[in-house]
């Protein structure tokens, strides 16, 4: 009776929870799908499931075991970088909202043009540009992100213990997706200019103008100067992600340029709405780890003092 029992606890590898597999199984799907050059309306659909991934990531972060190993004054900098990288990611989502609604201005002036007439090589220039500013500020963070991986790495080998599950989803939620918004840009880009390798140098635009204008035009000799041309619209037309094929007519590559323009404004909105959404997200998920290290500056008030 006086002799004490101990007990031996044998403590099991314990296993991931439920949301953190779905998550993981999720985050490698979407890669495998960014990784194959998607079409401009696969990425509508795959910008909205890698929001619901976000969610996700959001909820393992506040499952309690997570929550309260991201609250230990150990990962005081691992939550830093992260609220660090999240501003970051915040800076090239509003880059990209800008973006996406000046090409889809642009879009709108470029099908008016067609309506009448007109030549339209400012307005794509100007699409160009808006996408190519934002694919600039693409490669900026791709640059900052490899700075912030390299710092972290450093950071979870100073904690012995490597960093928590959530911290981890983070940064690979944050790498996908500024990996889709790049392959937006560029599935984007593909939409209005000339493909690659081909032998013309107008774009979908201006050639519909020009057969337009070679239609109106009674001398046969016109036509004959625009015969080259038509094999480039055929192949570039049928090549596109909204082209019609088999176009035979001036009346039709202009009807089969405005359908493209068309579904090319309404695949923009779709990464539009997906961006709205996402912005949403990264607010939470910061909000989320804001909260986080207010818990750990209040709890440990010398934490702060070592921050000023």
């Amino acid at each position: 009776m006086a002799a004490a029992t101990h007990l031996r606890s044998i403590s099991l590898p314990t296993r991931p929870h439920s949301l953190v597999l779905k998550a993981d199984q999720e985050l490698q799907r979407l890669r495998s799908c960014v990784s194959v050059s998607p079409s401009a309306q696969s990425l509508c659909a795959l910008l909205q499931e890698l929001c619901d991934v976000h969610e996700y990531v959001e909820e393992i972060v506040r499952l309690p075991t997570h929550w309260d190993a991201l609250r230990l004054p150990r990962h005081r900098r691992l939550v830093e970088g992260e609220l660090e990288a999240s501003v970051a990611l915040l800076d090239l989502c509003g880059t990209a909202r800008d973006g996406l609604a000046a090409a889809k201005e642009q879009v709108r002036d470029l099908r008016s043009l067609l309506r009448r007439r007109r030549a339209g090589a400012k307005v794509e220039a100007a699409y160009v540009g808006s996408l190519k500013k934002v694919a600039r500020a693409i490669r900026r963070e791709h640059q900052c992100a490899g700075r912030r991986s390299a710092s972290a790495a450093v950071v979870s080998d100073d904690s012995s213990c490597g960093a928590p599950t959530p911290v981890a989803m983070l940064a690979e939620a944050r790498e996908l997706t500024v990996s889709l918004l790049q392959s937006s840009v560029e599935a984007l880009l593909r939409q209005v200019t000339r493909p690659a390798g081909a032998s013309s140098r107008w774009s979908l635009v201006s050639r519909a103008l020009m057969h337009s204008r070679s239609m109106a035009a009674s001398g046969e000799e016109q036509e004959g100067a625009h015969a080259a041309a038509d094999a480039d619209e055929l192949v570039f037309v049928g090549s596109c992600s909204f082209g019609a094929k088999d176009v035979t007519s001036g009346a039709m590559r202009l009807k089969a340029a405005q359908s493209h323009l068309q579904a090319l404004e309404g695949c923009i909105q779709g990464l539009e709405d997906g961006l709205e959404r996402l912005f949403r997200n990264l607010i939470k998920s910061r909000v989320c780890l804001l909260d986080c290290r207010e818990y750990l500056y209040s709890s440990c008030p010398e934490l702060s003092r070592t921050t000023e």
